[in-house]
């Protein structure tokens, strides 16, 4: 018996992220790149949505329409059908048109390439659909407000397992989005570097965002300290810790020889 293996389909978009300075009435044109690293031919679909967030684990909401959520209204693709072959890379163009009345501040949305399956669903045939992003951040000029807090760092002293993670929260009390940037910086006792990490995120207007920095490779037992930085805005703040790895039963282990110890010391002050 011959067995085929199934064709790959893959769709690559970039960047995944736009970011924008813009004036009420201006209008900008600007491209992304679409690329078929895959064994298919397959057409794709250009679209633009809403793009906003719920929770402080920043959950994606490309549906709801919210005050700040109308760039997506302001997106004019080039081309709204595209056909692309193996190996093949298409640049895909559009104009940001932005209206004469838009408000100060932040706006946000997101640009979308979908797959189209070869033919249509027939039966029970089920046709899959892939579907790649970019999202948009643009600030309107004009009189708008940036602001935020530092909510809290945490590193917990105590990790039962890999790997080791810290969180950090931070709030925006503006109306536009401002960039969070994190460094961890994991060394052992006697000062000596184990891991170096940074990450940038972003936070949009009126959300507090939770933000993790985790060694994912990190020892399953072993005694670190911890740094972690946090620049956004006019802060820069850095806050160290000790954090011990250890699995449940070692950490019990611990437990247990520190308990009997002290009875030996209580025995031994008794005579």
């Amino acid at each position: 018996m011959t067995v085929h293996a199934a064709a790959r389909e893959s769709i690559t978009l970039s960047p995944v992220s736009k970011h924008y300075q813009l004036k009420a009435g201006e209008s900008i044109a600007d491209e992304l790149t679409i690329i078929n690293d895959g064994d298919t031919t397959y057409d794709f679909t250009v679209y633009a949505q809403p793009y906003s967030v719920s929770g402080e684990d920043y959950q994606p909401d490309f549906f709801n329409e919210r005050e700040n959520t109308d760039i997506y209204k302001w997106v004019r693709p080039e081309k709204t059908q595209y056909r692309l072959a193996p190996g093949e890379t298409i640049k895909v163009r559009y104009t940001l048109a932005v209206p004469s009345g838009a408000r100060p501040g932040g706006h946000y949305g997101a640009i979308f390439a979908e797959t189209q399956p070869a033919g249509s669903a027939e039966g029970n045939s089920v046709a899959r659909k892939k579907r790649v992003g970019t999202i948009l951040y643009a600030t309107i000029e004009g009189q708008y407000r940036t602001g935020g807090s530092l909510k809290g760092i945490s590193i917990p002293r105590l990790q039962l397992k890999t790997p080791l993670v810290t969180e950090t929260r931070v709030e925006n009390t503006g109306n536009t989005n401002f960039k969070v940037d994190l460094k961890l910086k994991v060394t052992d006792l006697f000062g000596g570097v184990k891991y170096i990490d940074t990450k940038a995120y972003e936070v949009l207007p009126e959300t507090t965002r939770k933000m993790s920095l985790a060694w994912a490779n990190a020892p399953s037992f072993g005694l670190f300290k911890v740094s972690v930085t946090t620049k956004f805005l006019d802060e820069n703040v850095t806050k160290d810790g000790y954090v011990l790895v250890a699995p449940l039963g070692a950490y019990l282990a611990v437990v247990v020889a520190l308990f009997r110890s002290e009875e030996h010391t209580s025995e031994l002050q008794s005579h």
